[in-house]
């Protein structure tokens, strides 16, 4: 029979479709194994995919043989099946053999187990189910069922998974056995009624018994899940939960089982009565036990008793969640605050010589101005970190020189330009500022590393600082794919892996057809540059580069770039998350909800040729063990680290900042306080540079050790009293490699008042002396921003040093203008932190190195020329009202000559 032009069509068409599909994937494949083969992960990727296909194979296989037992037994009651076909006037019935039956039915049951099976066991699930056959121990018990977190981490969700996987599976049977019982005659309709024969009735019973027999497990399992997901204080388990949930998760497992056996009887029976008593009763023991109950309990026993029912769990929640985000080894300390204590003039001394005075905001914004040196480059972040030798490192500001692509013209984006230009297909370099200093004439940061072709390093920068080779094909917005071609020109020279990236090398039509495919450029397949020795890199963002390589691990946004071997290299935070940590507090992450969170994983990513390397910082964080055995060689021990990195630990912001949100409450140990709400806790505000205020954030800074000795790199925050403002504590992680992670918590005494930051801001605001010069400043056109307040906690004793920033109209490149010191009773201002300080009777040694052509000014010259000009303010205010605007002119000459001086560091002229 001839088929029609349409039909041909169509069936190109799917062909066709079928091809592309087939194609895209296989392309994908293809060049994602060639990725890993180039970074060296190729095993790490095998395993992943053996995992993962391994597992659905399974899952799939399960379900398959659920879905053919239920059409067997749909076919055993088919008859012989023939086909009329018809030559000429002779009709012909001919029959189908029984193995084609039996064959479509085992396609159907392959074919809906394997989607049942991706549906239910996505690549994160199946990498579960191998975490969970190779998984590590915590060594606790949870006091409710005496079981290991592991058991709620690793087990429970496979055994969710597993039963929700088989309760899919019958109901995609129940569907195609109604299906195939219609078609073979045992369903249908008649006398106004369903009609269901013998066989169909009971098969079609025993599947919806099944399906509450599963029913009946997941109630079961229900009560796991409660210890994970409580209803209790603090999202823990809690009386109610005890007394009445979990008992009566039991009673409904028992009783959908009940219902199960009644749906067989009556099938068996032929009467509705006893499934319909049967479903009912679950109905009305289930509003009963899973709400009745439950309400009534907490209405009238918890309720009017609540603190003495519920203290049990509230330890239990105290103590899970303190170790589920790593704070049961939290050192406390209570500092012996004195309002009115002199500090030690040594340690005065090492605070004011390392102390960083400049935030990264002002020196990103003044690197774009001055240092992108091309409309293609920018800085599109700066980081602090420290330098130099072991006891004698110094505070920097690192910004990564990195392609921008909005600052090429429209013209200039052509294929060559942005996948082949080594001008545009990545970064170049480093500039590095140091922190404390201001050395530059316009009153900008001091650079220590600037410039390009050559790269500049000053003779007094510290050691390790030098880059020898600047190139950034690899960073925080670098995208797309590019081609480079050794020894195309000077920026491809050497050896590959070491001097530029090794990359893919397009060594053969397949390969570039292949790449061609994956991005949809045509460019790649038809360019002659594209030849046999070039090379493609892509992935070059570096959480893409990350995720694709540990898709199990949280990665942080806010990479940290080191200089380390003349190179830049990419420090990235990664951490194990679960939501299945039991009696914990969860945490809101953005999308993620986690109940536990451990800054388990560094990754090293060179800027230079794209390698990663993954090393395991803490090592007893049973998570990370367990992904260590699925994927082993993958995590290399932090001693293998090299020291060029080491030294650049940096405690990451997004583990400081949940650790502080959990310890706003769980830093009280007694359940009647935490119940309570009595000492609660809030993370401070401070004052925007835009204006307005924003939440206070984590401080780095090389800052004496609080009630200890010597200066260390640590991370800052304070706490606040709830709905108040003065202080209460300060949270404190250490950087330094041989302490790095250990956590303290500096309590201040509660019988003090210790102003918190927007107390200080709000006294400098205020302050008599101070908010003049800012006022005038403001109106003159110049803007006079509060960069990030410091709060250092001494020994008995809070230093706040809040650095303003100067913008003029005409320049927008920000200028560390003054440094305001206080101790929470007084305040001052000067062009220093050492004269400030001395101002503020905080001897601090000898001075800082001044800015190029000023001197640092005395408090004593501070106060006087402020006075000076507020009068002069005044009387030229006073002059104007009067009409007097030759003695206006005068008075502003006057107050401009007194603001010129002040801005050279000398005291105010004469005048009157």
């Amino acid at each position: 029979m001839r088929r029609g032009p349409g039909r041909v069509l169509l069936l190109a068409g799917v062909l066709l479709l079928v091809l592309l599909v087939a194609g895209r994937m296989a392309v994908g494949f293809y060049t994602d194994v060639l990725w890993h083969r180039e970074l060296g992960y190729l095993p790490v990727f095998w395993r992943r995919l053996g995992i993962v296909i391994s597992v659905r194979a399974a899952a799939g296989l399960i379900a398959a043989i659920v879905v053919f037992v239920n059409l067997w037994l749909v076919a055993r009651q088919l008859g012989p099946v023939r086909v009329r076909r018809r030559y000429g006037n002779l009709e012909i019935a001919e029959r189908i053999p029984r193995r084609y039956v039996l064959s479509a039915a085992v396609t159907i049951a392959l074919l809906g187990g394997w989607w049942l099976a991706e549906l239910q066991f996505d690549g994160n699930a199946a990498l579960g189910v191998a975490a969970w056959l190779r998984h590590a121990s915590w060594g606790i018990t949870e006091p409710v069922f005496g079981l290991d977190p592991a058991f709620y981490v690793f087990s429970l969700p496979v055994l969710t998974d597993v039963l929700d996987l088989l309760l899919l599976a019958v109901v995609w049977s129940l569907a195609l056995v109604a299906l195939g019982h219609v078609l073979v005659g045992g369903m249908r309709w008649e006398e106004n009624r369903l009609a269901l024969s013998r066989p169909a009735r009971l098969h079609l019973a025993a599947l919806l018994a099944a399906m509450l027999v599963l029913l009946g497990a997941r109630y079961w399992i229900g009560r796991y899940v409660l210890v994970v997901d409580g209803t209790g204080i603090g999202g823990g388990l809690g009386f109610t939960d005890m007394q009445a949930r979990l008992p009566g998760y039991w009673i409904m497992a028992a009783a959908a089982a009940g219902a199960a056996a009644a749906i067989l009887h009556g099938a068996w029976k032929r009467t509705l009565t006893t499934p319909v008593a049967g479903l009912g009763a679950l109905i009305v023991i289930a509003l009963i036990v899973g709400a009745a109950w439950p309400a009534a309990l907490q209405k009238f026993r918890v309720e009017p008793n609540e603190l003495s029912r519920e203290a049990p769990f509230i330890r239990w929640n105290i103590a899970f969640t303190r170790r589920a985000y790593g704070l049961d080894d939290l050192v406390r300390a209570r500092m012996p605050y004195q309002p009115d204590a002199r500090p030690d003039p040594d340690r005065m001394s090492q605070l004011a010589s390392a102390l960083p005075l400049w935030d990264p905001e002002p020196v990103r914004v003044a690197l774009n101005q001055r240092q992108a040196l091309f409309q293609y480059y920018r800085f599109p972040d700066v980081d602090l970190d420290r330098y130099g030798l072991p006891g004698q490192e110094v505070q920097v500001a690192v910004g990564v020189r990195e392609f921008h692509l909005e600052g090429l013209t429209e013209g200039s984006r052509t294929w060559q330009s942005l996948h082949l230009n080594p001008e545009y297909i990545r970064g170049m370099g480093a500039v590095v500022a140091h922190a404390h200093a201001t050395e530059d004439a316009e009153g900008g940061p001091e650079l220590w590393v600037r410039d390009l072709r050559p790269v500049v390093t000053a003779a007094e920068a510290p050691d390790g600082l030098r880059i020898t080779n600047p190139s950034v094909f690899f960073g925080e917005t670098m995208s797309g794919y590019a081609v480079v071609v050794p020894g195309r020109d000077s920026a491809f020279v050497g050896q590959p892996g070491v001097d530029y990236p090794a990359g893919i090398r397009l060594g053969s039509f397949l390969r570039v057809l292949a790449f061609a495919w994956r991005f949809g450029d045509e460019n790649l397949l038809f360019s002659g540059e594209a030849g046999r020795d070039a090379r493609l890199i892509f992935r070059r963002s570096l959480r893409e580069r990350v995720n694709e390589l540990a898709p199990f691990i949280l990665w942080d946004t806010d990479p940290l770039p080191v200089v380390a071997d003349g190179r830049i290299v990419w420090m990235l935070d990664g951490y194990t998350t679960t939501p299945s940590f039991p009696l914990a507090r969860a945490v809101a992450m953005g999308r993620l909800r986690t109940r536990y969170l451990r800054n388990s994983v560094k990754a090293a990513i060179d800027a230079v040729t794209g390698a990663v390397a993954f090393y395991a910082m803490d090592e007893d964080d049973p998570m990370l063990e367990t992904y260590r055995r699925v994927f082993p060689g993958v995590f290399h021990p932090a001693a293998e680290m090299p020291p060029s990195l080491r030294g650049h630990l940096r405690y990451p912001q997004l583990a400081f900042l949940t650790q502080a949100e959990i310890l706003q409450e769980y830093h009280l140990d007694r359940p009647e306080t935490f119940y309570a709400e009595q000492d609660v806790w809030a993370r401070p505000q401070e004052t925007a540079p835009a204006g307005g205020t924003r939440a206070y954030g984590p401080t780095y800074s090389l800052v004496p050790v609080p009630l200890g000795e010597g200066v260390e790199y640590l991370t800052t925050l304070p706490f606040l009293a709830r709905d108040r403002e003065n202080m209460t504590a300060v949270l404190m992680a250490r950087n330094d490699p041989q302490r790095y992670g250990e956590l303290m918590l500096v309590e201040m005494p509660r019988d003090q008042q210790v102003p918190g930051p927007r107390q200080v801001q709000a006294m400098i605001e205020q302050d008599p002396v101070i908010a003049p010069e800012l006022s005038l400043l403001r109106q003159r056109g110049s803007g006079v921003d509060m960069g990030h307040l410091r709060v250092v906690a001494l020994d008995s004793t809070i230093v706040y040093v809040q650095p303003l920033f100067l913008s003029a109209e005409a320049n927008a490149i920000p200028e560390l203008w003054r440094v305001v010191v206080s101790d929470g009773q007084r305040i001052t201002m000067a062009p220093s932190l050492h004269a400030a300080l001395a101002a503020l009777d905080l001897p601090a040694g000898a001075r800082a190195r001044p800015r190029r052509g000023t001197t640092p000014a005395t408090a004593a010259v501070t106060a006087s020329w402020s006075r000076r000009a507020l009068d002069l303010l005044e009387s030229a205010e006073a002059r104007l009202r009067e009409g007097d605007w030759a003695g206006y002119g005068r008075m502003l000459e006057e107050l401009r000559r007194v603001l010129e001086s002040a801005s050279e560091g000398a005291g105010p002229p004469g005048g009157d």
